[in-house]
């Protein structure tokens, strides 16, 4: 297994969007919109990969110079229990740090809280409703 950052709109990118929407996506009755994808292209595209599939995905979004938001998080059903989430996560980090940022946030979806509290991230506020499911902002200091 291999942890790379691609380029938006590349072969691996599109790839890595197939498997947001089969993840995030279609079991929500979502899709993503072509302007929804447009907003990609201002962001860090991260994939995990089983030679050259792609069997694991984040997306980075700057928010400031000191803070990077981790969205769609994504591994394949068929790839799961083998640690691949926490690997990916930690890639995350670790290209997020070398870009010079400091915190690292997201919104979880409710039942994956505790994978997220394991690595480290701290609730902040209170419960939120996002594309119709529960959330929680988190939080984590990632500078080294």
């Amino acid at each position: 297994m291999k942890f790379k950052v691609i380029e938006f709109g590349s072969e691996l990118y599109k790839q890595s969007v197939a498997l947001r929407e089969k993840i995030l996506r279609y079991p929500l009755g979502l899709h993503f919109t072509s302007k929804a994808l447009e907003q990609d292209k201002n962001c860090i595209h991260i994939v995990a990969l089983d030679n050259k599939k792609v069997i694991g995905t984040t997306v980075l979004n700057p928010i400031d110079k000191d803070t990077i938001k981790i969205t769609q998080v994504a591994v394949d059903y068929d790839y799961r229990k083998q640690n691949i989430g926490k690997k990916l996560m930690e890639y995350a980090e670790e290209v997020s740090r070398k870009r010079g940022y400091k915190t690292a946030i997201l919104h979880a979806r409710y039942y994956v809280i505790k994978f997220y509290q394991k690595l480290g991230y701290k609730n902040i506020g209170d419960e939120f409703i996002e594309i119709g499911i529960p959330h929680l902002l988190m939080i984590k200091n990632i500078s080294d």
